[in-house]
Parts: C-alpha cells; structure tokens; sequence
C-alpha cells in the first residue's frame, strides 16, 4: 500500500498539491491511501496525552486508536510526503504528524545506543514547492529524510519545484515545467 501524507494546506490552490497528483499518475496503480492531515483534527501532543501514550507504549498495547498514524506509516510499502516549503522547512501541522508517527517500539526501537527502524516502506518520495528558492538547502526535506532513515524507510528521494512567486506572471508556466521535470525524474527511477 501508498501512503501519501498530503500537508498541503492551501488545499486545491497548492501548487505541491498538483505536483503531487501528477506525481501519483505517473507512479501508476496499486492500493493508495491519501491523508489530508487538514482534515485529520490533529494537535501537538500535550502532556496528558504523552503520559497515556508512554504508558500504552510501555505495556506493548500499540493497537490503541493514538498509534494509527504510527502503525500506518510503519506498514505502507511507500510514502509519499507532499508539503510545501514554509519557512525554512514545511508547515507545523506536518511535525506534528510526524511526532504522532515517531514511537520507539512502534516505528524504532533501539540496539544499543543506535536507532533501529522498523518500517517496511522500500522509499520515501519527499514533494515540495517552494514560492522561492532554497539555495540547496531545503530543511523540511532533510529532516524528512533524516527521520525515515532513523525509522528504517530504506530509499529516499527529495524533489522540488522552486521559484514559483518570483514572477506570479510566470507562476504557472514555471509550475508546469517543474512538475514535467519531477515526473521524468520519478518515471526513469
């Protein structure tokens, strides 16, 4: 199964959004699970929702309803992150899914004093457009690919369209030749 995370807050106006449907066209068929984290109620985790997600984790009962994230993403075959590039990295609303994700003995679990991953996802295809540019330095991209290594997602690859709002004349002649370039790139990997 596909999971796509799709963070793209500006909803059908997000140019990630169109990025990352031509992206799954281009991916082709098989089973696919698209999360709308807008439409998912999520919040940062408080203290009291910590305390009871440390005692579940502690007794082994990761079937409860606060670890669905987690077992979703540990089960997907692949992972498909679509978000924008927000302030240096992406919206909050992604690293609060992210921490819903991140449960040692759920996704990790340690050998020693090293993180050992347990996702059965073979890649992790990281999407993103940015209204300007990053200069190589895209840190919601690599702290996505920072955290699917440490929970095991065994491939990674990182595309972004950039330079969208530099000249809103241009806009959408730029997003189009972007998201031609990141298909061709998808297609012959």
């Amino acid at each position: 199964m596909r999971l796509v995370i799709d963070c793209c807050v500006r909803g059908e106006a997000s140019g990630t959004r169109r990025l990352t449907r031509r992206c799954l066209d281009a991916l082709g068929g098989g089973e696919t699970r698209i999360l709308e984290l807008e439409r998912e109620g999520l919040v940062p985790l408080g203290a009291e929702e910590l305390a009871q997600r440390d005692r579940l984790a502690l007794l082994g009962e990761f079937d409860h309803e606060m670890f669905r994230y987690a077992r979703q993403f540990r089960d997907a075959e692949e992972i498909v992150v679509a978000a924008p590039y927000w302030d240096l990295s992406f919206p909050a609303l992604l690293k609060v899914y992210l921490e819903r994700v991140s449960v040692a003995g759920l996704t990790f679990g340690y050998q020693g004093d090293r993180p050992v991953g347990y996702c059965r996802a073979r890649r992790l295809i990281y999407l993103s457009t940015c209204g300007g540019y990053t200069g190589g330095r895209h840190l919601g991209e690599e702290y996505v690919r920072a955290l699917a290594e440490m929970l095991g997602v065994t491939g990674f690859q990182g595309f972004a369209v950039e330079g969208l709002d530099v000249d809103p004349a241009r806009r959408e002649e730029v997003l189009e030749a972007g998201i031609r370039r990141v298909v061709d790139q998808l297609r012959r990997s």
